[in-house]
């Protein structure tokens, strides 16, 4: 035993010397126990959250808005309890937890720009859940270190919107009482008067989808009779999208270093995408979708021989994708076109000067807000305008000298766009109502899961669905798993408000 005692001794003051420093080298730096200023957080949430949304909306998003080819096609694998983290956002609760902590710091210290933008960015994610799912942890979630709460409970959507639409309010009020600069703020670059005009706008998509079950006209006059409180968007140079970093692979368009497999064999724009800009002779159509292969033929391809062709959603595998178009080239990915795939062209888009003014025509024409059909008139000619000049200015010179031949201008009509029948504002209310539909339905891509948000609260355009899929579009996403397991009272509460965890549910405003 004695011949031991030298290495215990020695492993005694290893572990006394391990045990000493073990707190300070086992502590994560980075966790929300070393913050000391709320802006070390911005950043991460901001890119994760956009992110999120900008890769969700590739795969799913825009399939839910059935504006991609594989929407239903096969039996829903992709719409699975088991996507709900990632595809189906569940997993902005962690970015959440980030911004209560910061609201928790603010408040400490008085930094009301720093809660008021941390108040819009929860209330856009909590947003994108109620919406996607119905009932939801709200009040309670995202506490576990901050109130002990394991197990939060979900709220009814109606008791949700309310909370959302009084956490907008307080960051209208909150913006631009104090005097400090947003550290890590890479959406408007500290720019507090841009996070009043985003709060503005979100509070009227809010107020708009909800309008059937509760009238707006109050709220949305109120938002337009003091311009102080309540600034709009004015175009999309002030909308809330982040902008992508062309020198950096890290902080580049998301789909930009994937792989171009799905891109070339799979994922193909909708025959109801390319119909409806067909039938307005949009100049969008060249920018939204690639021609299909097959009509690209030669080393210098004539533009005037392109054909755009879109798939059946729901008809199962594509025979040959190179009959189909896939997305616009700003999505594509580096490895499918070297050439002209692009780091920054595209951004990740969270709300648009665009959807705000189809809201406003919207509201005018359903007399929510004065103005009647000639106010409608006036934010629905706004939406449409400003989207030609987005694109216009997103695409540039970029592909003027490659096989697409497509300049900036190109996306701009002329005036005959405006007066055809199809586009013009004339007709009964409900063929005017449409039309605003159609416009912000169109304008909706690629901008999370808005798309299909809207379609379920208009029903407008008519979906064409294929015969092999389930035989309708889902109304809602399927909690996850762990929710059924880990919260399971909670759940069980949440389903006997829906009637039923089911694809074909509707939630509170969808009626």
């Amino acid at each position: 035993m004695t011949k031991y005692k030298p290495i215990i001794f020695l492993a005694f003051l290893f572990l006394a010397g391990c045990t000493k420093d073990f707190e300070e080298i086992n502590t994560n730096p980075n966790s929300p126990d070393k913050i000391t200023s709320p802006g070390v957080l911005f950043t991460n949430v901001i890119r994760g959250s956009v992110n999120g949304s900008f890769g969700s909306s590739y795969r799913m998003g825009v399939i839910a808005g059935d504006m991609n080819y594989n929407d239903f096609s096969g039996n829903f694998s992709n719409w699975a309890r088991a996507d709900a983290s990632g595809l189906f956002l569940w997993n902005y609760y962690d970015y959440i937890r980030d911004l209560n902590e910061v609201i928790t710091i603010a408040e400490a210290d008085g930094l009301n720009n720093y809660k008021g933008v941390a108040l819009v960015l929860r209330s856009w994610m909590f947003q994108n859940l109620t919406d996607l799912y119905g009932p939801i942890p709200f009040r309670e979630a995202a506490n576990a270190k901050l109130k002990g709460i394991a197990s939060p409970k979900y709220e009814q959507q109606q008791a949700v919107y309310a909370g959302l639409l009084a956490d907008l309010e307080e960051a209208s009020t909150l913006l631009g009482s104090t005097s400090e600069t947003v550290i890590g703020d890479i959406i408007f670059n500290s720019d507090v008067s841009r996070w009043k005009k985003f709060s503005t706008g979100l509070m009227i998509r809010l107020l708009m989808r909800q309008s059937k079950q509760v009238d707006p006209s109050g709220a949305l006059t109120n938002i337009l009779n003091n311009p102080v409180k309540y600034p709009l968007f004015t175009s999309n140079a002030d909308q809330a999208a982040l902008d992508y970093i062309a020198d950096s692979d890290g902080n580049s368009m998301p789909l930009f270093t994937r792989s171009a497999s799905d891109y070339v064999t799979s994922t193909r724009v909708s025959k109801n995408l390319v119909d409806n800009l067909k039938l307005l002779n949009d100049p969008r159509l060249p920018v939204y979708a690639l021609p299909a292969q097959v009509s690209v033929v030669g080393t210098d391809p004539d533009p005037a021989n392109f054909e755009y062709v879109g798939g059946v959603n729901g008809n199962g595998p594509l025979s040959d994708p190179r009959n189909y178009s896939a997305p616009g080239m700003l999505w594509a990915p580096r490895s499918f076109a070297p050439d002209l795939a692009s780091k920054d062209a595209a951004q990740g888009i969270i709300l648009t000067y665009s959807e705000e003014q189809f809201n406003l025509a919207e509201a005018a024409e359903k007399g929510y807000i004065p103005g009647g059909s000639t106010a409608a008139a006036d934010y629905y000619l706004n939406g449409i305008k400003d989207q030609f000049a987005y694109y216009a200015e997103r695409v540039g010179s970029r592909y003027a000298a490659s096989y697409l031949k497509l300049k900036g201008e190109d996306v701009i009509p002329d005036n005959s766009y405006y007066t055809q029948p199809a586009v013009a504002y004339s007709g009964t209310a409900e063929e005017k109502l449409e039309k605003i539909a159609r416009q912000k339905w169109l304008s909706l891509y690629f901008v999370g899961y808005e798309a299909w948000f809207e379609w379920r609260r208009t029903g407008f355009p008519e979906i064409v669905i294929g015969t092999q899929g389930p035989g309708y579009i889902a109304r809602r996403a399927l909690y996850p798993a762990d929710e059924t397991r880990i919260n399971e009272a909670n759940y069980a509460q949440a389903v006997q408000w829906l009637g039923a965890d089911d694809l074909k549910t509707r939630v509170w405003w969808d009626k």
